[in-house]
């Protein structure tokens, strides 16, 4: 089975602003992938502005928001990539991560990037049963 998600409510007014043309999540069978996401402000369609710190904790936050509109939690989550822009703020990311999720941790992949926009995007995996 599959089913692709275009966009989850949430998500639905930054697609059109930004005219963004692919899935939010696309689950195949028990397992769901989640496109890459930044730390977005869902009310203005502006970046959120602030350290590493705020745009990862909002960041993973907007992680939270489409898998539990497709019946998820963090829980389910099995990887995580994330690109930073500056991979000197590996270790304020790295807080976060521990902070956001609980053992055991997700399988995880940080890389420096150069992006678009925003300090970090992140993308996850998840399954349809919880790790935890």
């Amino acid at each position: 089975m599959i089913e692709v998600h275009s966009t989850v409510p949430a998500l639905e007014a930054a697609f059109r602003r930004y005219n963004i043309r692919n899935a939010a999540a696309i689950q195949v069978d028990g397992t769901v992938f989640l496109s890459g996401m930044a730390a977005l402000d869902l009310d203005t369609g502006e970046m959120v502005e602030g350290d590493m710190t705020v745009q990862a904790r909002h960041t993973i936050g907007l992680c939270q928001t489409v898998l539990g509109e497709i019946g998820l939690t963090l829980d389910h989550v099995v990887k995580v990539n994330c690109f930073l822009a500056d991979v000197g703020d590996f270790a304020a990311w790295n807080d976060v991560y521990l902070e956001m999720f609980e053992a055991p941790y997700p399988c995880r992949t940080t890389v420096g990037a150069q992006l678009v926009v925003g300090r970090l995007e992140v993308e996850m995996v998840a399954a349809s049963e919880p790790r935890r």
